[in-house]
């Protein structure tokens, strides 16, 4: 049996790169949704229901923008409080430091972007149901997952700008070096 050969990598599941990290980015957004849906059955106290899921929203957010954007996508972005005011910076990995696993990538954007819009439904749901003082913990949520839903796009489109950039660049430098050869 030493001399098996491998099995057809097509057929082979590709594993995540970063399996931990993933699974701590789905854990804190599910997490807080479970926790928001079920804590009235738990608990009629809502201070203890508020802190409980603004801590996870808080988890969740740090998670995403600290660890996950940066391990499971290459991408970053902070504010820089300055004497002049405050700038967003967007950064992404250089293209030979990137090696992005495609399962990490589809965990990291489909969650992002699905997790503003069931934050929204939920916040609906407690209109309709006229639980107003649950509609503050949706407020919360949706603010931070929109906060990182636009600094992972802008820094998306930061990256992708930079590579249009380096292409036309190394475009111009290949055209000025073949005319300069002629």
């Amino acid at each position: 049996m030493a001399d098996a050969q491998p099995a057809d990598p097509v057929l082979q599941p590709i594993a995540y790169g970063h399996p931990v990290v993933a699974f701590f980015h789905v854990f804190f957004k599910v997490a807080s949704f479970l926790v928001y849906i079920l804590c009235g059955l738990f608990s009629s106290n809502f201070i203890a229901n508020f802190v409980g899921v603004v801590v996870l929203l808080m988890f969740d957010f740090w998670t995403t923008k600290n660890i996950s954007g940066r391990l499971l996508v290459g991408l970053r972005y902070w504010n820089e409080v300055t004497d002049q005011g405050s700038n967003w910076r967007f950064e992404t990995l250089e293209e030979g430091q990137r090696s992005i696993n495609a399962k990490d990538s589809a965990c990291f954007w489909w969650t992002l972007y699905v997790q503003p819009v069931v934050w929204i439904g939920l916040g609906i749901f407690a209109i309709f149901r006229l639980k107003l003082d649950y509609l503050l913990i949706v407020v919360i949520a949706v603010v931070l997952s929109c906060a990182n839903v636009f600094g992972y796009t802008k820094c998306s489109k930061e990256a992708s700008n930079q590579f249009k950039a380096m292409a036309t660049n190394a475009m111009r430098q290949g055209l000025t070096a073949a005319i300069a050869r002629v």
